[in-house]
């Protein structure tokens, strides 16, 4: 299908009337005879080793039903992450351990009737344990009498270094006019997602599991089990039910393997739910990211060299550290002929970080778009013309890229983005005095349609019915984005028919084929590209049936725009989807239709995205506020533009709780994060939003489904810039920190962090007497 005759449309999602009237089924409502449950000792310490470890009184309550330590299973490392394999994929968790190494660390397990008893077994599991003093900072960490925290894999704490070179760094430097440099800081953060984190494990008398879970990468997932339990991958199914947002947190194994070993004693369903404190403590933050960045310029403007300097804390466990920083190393936009790019994974025994929305590309464009502001400002251009000056070009080449770039529709942004300002301003009076100063800041952001690595694979069936709808198997997993409905759409483009016509099932790993998994906004893109090939695929065994049916030559028959058009020796035929299905579905010559593809990605494709944020700033409380929110994106072709949009509010939304207020805060007392519960991290409302515009670029990406590429990404990656940019418009202030809260005072109805963090106040008190007696 051509760029001319696609028919986009703002489909509603399939489930969403499911939703709205409370009928999907979430892991927790899953039920099935003989469910017990499960829970996790965790560690209260983020740095100790288990001197003993008593169970029987625990063992003794009536309706506890299993018991489990690490003496108890195989000793086995292993990486939690759901990548594909790959030598960045270093091995060093256990499913349960004597050697704690972050707060939330897997110790001991308990199966019961209920979940009442299982938390009653735990207060009765006697530990002993000897506290070693944690290491929470990056500066800590890399110093050089710094205890190692995993000496089998590295004689640092930097257990893994990349680099990448493009050109001479040290001659780009030496030939630019001008010398830019900045440090700049980004926490760890939660994803915070509405529903925690789950699984109900069911191993049965067959020796055959099958795992219910919240999970982005159900193939993955079964792989990694299946060496953990010495099991045939074939024995294991993963099912993923609907869920309540990933944003990369659930791409990696957390409660599963648990829950399959208690079942596995017991023979009977187990359910563990992470409670919310769990979810804080013991699943995924985002690295924190310290890193150096420094550009060297020219008279005209042009940007001759780029060096960055980036210190990742990943934990004290790899699990996507490695690749996290890979990652973060190739969303560059602009053409530079001289970059380097020096990362470091480092491990501390902070929270775990791992697969966080944007994979380490929102902390670097965080400092580089604030960098690029500072040059504008310093040699005089304008902010947005300094930056198209330097931008890629369709046909040009991302710095350390192979690739050219085929789509790239940044100007449509910036004139779109600046036709929703102008709009804003006109119809606000400026409100700028003494004491109120307002003001805009821009940054630019982009990402990729599937891994950077192009990893990403995935493949897809179609089965058509004797009615003429049509059944599409997807192993891709939607996690709340809506990918089931714009998967069933491309369908339904190419086969022109109408998407009510589809079934889709997904994410099945004993009914469903392969895909890596949903990471790397790969989607739309991989996946997207696998429907549209089954879907040809199809047309082509039609037309083949329709060959036999008719007794012509397949020259003879045609298909376009979901008619099939037979030249045959009695006259031309024409049949529309349903009725050539059912033309060919029945009789001496009738067959069962069924298509298959799969796709190997075989590009990237970049999204483009140009973010303004408008804020008010009192001077008198130091107080600041995001008024409007404008962010234009190159999407390619948007299938489901209402589909986007929400994306894309969505990253607005998590962009501004990163900038303003978010941060996994750690008490140095109690040596713990207290940021332990929703009342005590704060994270922006829907009442603290600004007023936010999203602009979608005419574009067409060739390699695309259709023209797509991705969006989920991209939308939360140049936030946090364009808020800090504004910022520092109208303070004056150079902003090299988040969260902003750290400076000024958040205007909403959330309290900083900070008021409750902060040493004396009875939240301070309150939530230390709670660490301190908590067994976790």
């Amino acid at each position: 299908m051509s760029k001319n005759n696609i028919n986009v449309c703002s489909y509603p999602r399939h489930e969403s009337i499911r939703k709205v009237t409370g009928k999907p089924e979430y892991t927790d409502d899953l039920y099935f005879p003989n469910l017990v449950y499960g829970k996790i000792l965790r560690s209260p310490y983020a740095n100790a080793k288990v001197k003993s470890i008593n169970i029987e009184k625990a063992q003794k309550i009536p309706g506890v039903l299993a018991i489990i330590t690490a003496e108890d299973i195989p000793d086995k490392l292993f990486n939690c992450s759901g990548n594909p394999p790959s030598a960045l994929l270093l091995k060093d968790e256990r499913i349960l351990t004597n050697r704690p190494l972050y707060v939330g660390d897997r110790i001991a397990a308990v199966a019961a009737l209920n979940e009442e008893l299982c938390q009653k077994a735990l207060d009765n599991i006697e530990i002993e344990y000897e506290i070693f003093k944690p290491i929470f900072k990056i500066r800590d960490a890399i110093l050089e009498n710094a205890e190692i925290i995993q000496p089998h894999l590295s004689s640092t704490n930097i257990v893994k270094t990349m680099e990448v070179n493009t050109g001479d760094i040290d001659i780009g430097f030496k030939e630019s006019d001008y010398i830019f440099e900045g440090d700049f800081f980004t926490p760890q953060i939660q994803v915070t997602a509405m529903e925690p984190t789950g699984c109900v494990c069911d191993y049965n008398n067959e020796n055959k599991l099958t795992i219910w879970s919240t999970s982005q990468t159900p193939f993955q997932e079964r792989r990694i089990l299946s060496y953990l339990l010495e099991m045939q991958e074939s024995d294991i199914r993963i099912v993923k039910p609907l869920m309540g947002g990933g944003f990369g947190a659930r791409q990696q194994l957390h409660n599963q393997h648990v829950g399959a070993l208690l079942s596995k004693i017991i023979r009977r369903p187990v359910k563990i739910i992470n409670s919310r404190e769990e979810e804080m403590i013991s699943t995924v933050a985002r690295h924190e990211v310290q890193c150096k960045i420094k550009f060297g310029v020219m008279k005209t403007g042009k940007i001759n060299a780029y060096h960055v300097k980036a210190y990742f804390n990943t934990g004290p466990y790899t699990t996507h550290g490695p690749t996290v920083v890979a990652a973060a190393s190739k969303k560059v936009q602009y053409n530079i002929s001289n970059y380097r790019f020096d990362g470091y994974c480092v491990l501390t025994n902070s929270p775990v970080s791992g697969a966080v929305r944007g994979y380490g590309n929102p902390q670097i464009s965080f400092g580089r778009e604030i960098m690029l502001d500072r040059i504008s400002r310093k040699l005089g251009f304008d902010p947005i013309e300094f930056r198209m000056l330097n931008h890629i070009k369709t046909g040009e080449k991302f710095p350390g890229w192979t690739d050219p770039i085929l789509s790239c529709e940044i100007d449509d942004c910036v004139s779109g983005a600046l036709k929703i300002k102008k709009m804003i301003d006109s119809s606000e009076t400026q409100t700028n005095g003494s004491d109120i100063v307002e003001s805009w800041g821009i940054a630019f952001g982009c990402h990729t349609s599937g891994p950077s690595s192009k990893e990403g694979m995935s493949s897809s069936a179609i089965i058509a019915n004797d009615d003429g709808s049509v059944n599409l198997l997807v192993g891709s997993a939607d996690i709340g984005q809506g990918s089931e409905t714009t998967l069933s759409q491309v369908v339904a483009m190419t086969l022109g028919i109408e998407i009510k016509d589809i079934r889709i099932q997904a994410a099945d790993t004993l009914t469903t084929p392969y895909d890596t998994g949903t990471f790397g906004s790969s989607q739309m893109f991989v996946c997207g590209n696998a429907v549209k090939r089954s879907a040809e695929d199809l047309i082509v065994k039609i037309k083949n049936g329709l060959k036999n049916k008719f007794e012509v030559a397949t020259k003879d028959i045609v298909f376009d725009n979901g008619i099939f058009f037979i030249n045959s020796p009695n006259g031309r035929i024409e049949r529309d989807f349903k009725n050539a299905i059912k033309e060919i579905t029945f009789g001496k010559k009738g067959n069962v239709i069924i298509a298959s593809s799969s796709y190997s990605a075989e590009a990237a494709p970049p999204p483009f995205s140009v973010c303004f944020a408008k804020v008010e700033i009192d001077k008198r409380t130091n107080e600041i506020k995001v008024k409007h929110f404008i962010q234009a994106v190159d999407v390619g072709t948007p299938i489901n533009p209402v589909i986007v949009e929400g994306q894309v509010e969505g990253g607005i939304q998590m962009g501004i709780g990163y900038a303003l207020m978010e941060k996994i805060e750690i008490d140095n007392v109690v040596r713990k994060p207290i940021s332990t519960d929703l009342l005590h991290y704060k994270g922006p409302l829907a009442v603290d939003m600004p007023n936010t515009y999203v602009y979608i670029a005419n574009s067409y990406e060739p390699k695309g489904p259709h023209g797509a590429k991705s969006v989920g990404e991209l939308s939360t990656v140049a936030v946090a810039p364009a808020i800090a940019n504004a910022i520092s418009n109208a303070t004056g202030i150079e902003i090299d920190h988040l969260p902003l809260s750290k400076k000024f005072t958040i205007s909403g109805t959330r309290m900083t962090q900070d008021e409750y963090c902060q040493e004396g106040s009875y939240a301070y008190k309150f939530t230390n007497e709670i660490l301190k007696s908590r067994k976790y």
